[in-house]
């Protein structure tokens, strides 16, 4: 039996369309063919007719130890090869109908259509690599401006949190920040945009310790924003800040850890949705 194959098959960014006649027993062996070289059949039928009046060029594959006919509409012989090669068929053999070839030329023909195909793979692929670095030095060069104009806040937010650890900050903690801040100062000359990402993003987790620690130094339980409400100005004030620096880190695409999540998604108002869910609390200890 023999069955015609309309298909496409997508390589890389480019899309091939796919005329062929597949010599086999039953269509679920033809489908189970052009499955393995990942081509989209539009439409399989039996062909009815002598295979020849289809194309004049035919290639053989081998598929468990069975040899498959595949007849083409190609008319030059090497242009067949270098195309099924191409896209993904592994040919054993190749020929033509009205005028067949010797053994010689005809590995002459395969040796070419696999050179060919390597050759091709590889330009799309250098091609494809070009694109993805061009894409990616514009993305990173448009959160470059947007990190240099941060980091003058980061500087801000070091100086605030070197005051507030003043006297509960380790020498090591101390030198380490100044360091981390050292190094940001000379990365702003540059276009490292990762490594200024990653370096603020550290000075952040340092900064965020620092001020756990400063808030629950000057924490008042007792004075709270209301009497009905256990959230005290020191709270607000902490959150605020908590807010502000993933808004910062969210900006420069960083990782946001899993308790400020609610910050990087939410925005302010999860600020409200805590200080509810805290006083709700409340509530339902006083019932």
């Amino acid at each position: 039996m023999t069955f015609s194959v309309n298909g496409i098959k997508q390589e890389k960014n480019e899309k091939h369309t796919v005329e062929i006649l597949v010599c086999v027993d039953a269509p679920l062996l033809a489908r189970k063919i052009l499955e393995q070289t990942n081509i989209l059949i539009l439409s399989l039928k039996e062909f009815p007719t002598d295979k020849k009046t289809f194309g004049d060029i035919y290639f053989t594959i081998n598929l468990k130890f069975q040899d498959i006919d595949i007849v083409t509409k190609y008319t030059d012989i090497q242009e067949a090869c270098n195309f099924f090669s191409f896209i993904g068929f592994d040919i054993n053999s190749i020929n033509s109908f009205s005028q067949p070839l010797s053994k010689k030329e005809i590995d002459t023909i395969i040796a070419n259509g696999q050179a060919y195909a390597a050759t091709k793979k590889t330009d799309i692929w250098k091609e494809i690599k070009k694109h993805e670095e061009e894409e990616r030095k514009v993305y990173q060069d448009e959160n470059l401006e947007s990190a240099k104009k941060i980091i003058s806040r980061v500087f801000e937010k070091v100086d605030e949190a070197l005051t507030r650890g003043s006297r509960t900050l380790s020498i090591q903690d101390t030198k380490k920040l100044k360091t981390l801040v050292e190094e940001l100062k000379k990365l702003r000359m540059g276009t490292n945009f990762e490594k200024i990402r990653e370096t603020i993003q550290e000075i952040f987790t340092m900064i965020e310790k620092i001020n756990d620690d400063y808030y629950a130094s000057i924490q008042n339980p007792n004075d709270t924003i209301s009497s009905e409400s256990l959230i005290t100005p020191v709270d607000v004030d902490k959150e605020l800040e908590r807010m502000e620096n993933v808004k910062i880190l969210k900006s420069l695409h960083a990782h946001i850890s899993l308790k400020n999540q609610d910050y990087a998604t939410f925005g302010s108002s999860a600020i409200f949705r805590k200080f509810l869910q805290k006083d709700f609390l409340l509530k339902i200890s006083d019932l």
